[in-house]
């Protein structure tokens, strides 16, 4: 009896062909869930990408016509190619000698400084992430929440 329990601890000793499998099965979940993390996040991009192109164009739009703010949301929308987003636009002012201080665009400049104006063009919208919209506890290093929403924005001088 002794002799059959040794032999058959050396034949699992040696007979490794069910390792890879189980090994396989251990680490397949976790190379899912960077794949579809992975395809989400370029997902991401590509609708980020898409959200930044429709407020650049509706910016382009915007210097050459800027009190049309209903063509300048409609181009931006429009040039997305994606549904359910939103544009708003913003023009406005300021003085060379005050960079980064807004003014009204009906005012003159103090000190003979030139008066620029400028159009700032947002664009919004939905993400639905694969992962879901619930909030992930990574252990100590803290939680994560997919995005369910972005924005990209623009600003151009209108000459």
């Amino acid at each position: 009896m002794r002799g059959l329990h040794l032999f058959a601890r050396q034949l699992l000793q040696v007979d490794r062909r069910g390792n890879l499998i189980i090994e396989f099965a251990l680490a397949l979940p976790i190379l899912f869930l960077l794949l579809v993390g992975l395809l989400d996040l370029g997902r991401f991009s590509l609708q980020k990408s898409a959200l930044l192109q429709g407020a650049r164009e509706g910016a382009q739009y915007g210097i050459i016509a800027p009190s049309d703010t209903a063509n300048i949301n409609s181009t931006a929308q429009n040039a997305t190619g994606l549904s359910g987003v939103t544009a708003t636009n913003n023009v406005f002012c300021e003085c060379s000698s005050a960079p980064g201080t807004s003014t009204s665009c009906s005012t003159t400049c103090s000190g003979g400084a030139t008066l620029k104006k400028y159009i700032t063009v947002t664009i919004s919208g939905g993400f639905a992430s694969v992962l879901g919209s619930a909030t992930t506890r990574i252990g100590s290093f803290g939680n994560w929440t997919p995005a369910t929403s972005m924005s990209a924005s623009v600003t151009m001088i209108v000459p």
